[in-house]
């Protein structure tokens, strides 16, 4: 019970923290809502057609950028340096710390999420999803897969700034294979078979309806990701 309410008052600070730092609040919630506009607009005037799919694409685009931008930075912070040794020095347990941050980012993807779910069809005459059982279902997973993505990177990462570069190298090729911007079919065969390792493109299968290929695969990403998790967490600790 006590290891319940440490975790819960970390969560909570850690949560009230994203909104003093601007860096944050721009990836978590301005530039995702700025570029789900802009990119709404003109993916709608290009093809009506992508009224169908413009709420699944920019809900996709929105977890890449809180999780593979936002992310990433913050964890490492506390995967390496002073302030680890800090929280082992003073008895908290370094995996409360990782857990408010994967959570908290649960939280700004949700927010966001809902933002393009709710406004997309009075601003851009989006279609709503068919099933909104299976939506909210498919829009989980994939919160949690994006998530755990940019905890992995975060912790894999030396210093912030690695961590940005490999952030980046993760996000740009996520956008383009993964369907949300181009679509698969008009890539070459070899970038179409590579775009199977893309997380983000079965994200983005998922919230266009049940897929079992797509679902398989993202229950697998997922449990590899935690046992990569685990792994670096326990070299983390037995380091220090």
């Amino acid at each position: 019970m006590k290891s319940l309410k440490a975790l819960l008052v970390n969560l909570k600070i850690y949560y009230l923290m994203t909104f003093r730092n601007t860096f944050l609040v721009i990836a978590h919630y301005l530039l995702p809502v700025l570029f789900y506009l802009l990119f709404s607009v003109v993916f709608v005037g290009i093809n009506e057609e992508n009224k169908r799919t413009i709420i699944m694409s920019m809900t996709a685009f929105g977890l890449a950028m809180n999780s593979y931008i936002g992310l990433p930075g913050s964890v490492v912070r506390y995967a390496i340096g002073d302030i680890k040794r800090a929280y082992i020095a003073g008895g908290i347990k370094l995996w409360h710390v990782f857990v408010c941050a994967a959570i908290s980012n649960m939280v700004h993807c949700f927010v966001t999420s809902m933002v393009i779910l709710f406004t997309a069809k009075p601003l851009f005459g989006a279609v709503m999803p068919e099933s909104m059982g299976w939506y909210f279902l498919a829009l989980l997973i994939s919160i949690v897969l994006s998530t755990l993505m940019g905890v992995v990177i975060g912790m894999f990462s030396k210093t912030e700034g690695f961590a940005t570069i490999i952030s980046q190298a993760t996000f740009l090729p996520s956008l383009f294979l993964s369907g949300t911007m181009v679509p698969i079919e008009f890539l070459p065969k070899i970038l179409q078979t590579i775009s199977d390792m893309i997380p983000l493109k079965h994200t983005y299968v998922l919230l266009q309806g049940y897929d079992q290929r797509s679902l398989i695969f993202s229950l697998g990403f997922i449990v590899t990701l935690l046992v990569l998790l685990v792994i670096r967490y326990r070299f983390i600790i037995r380091r220090e």
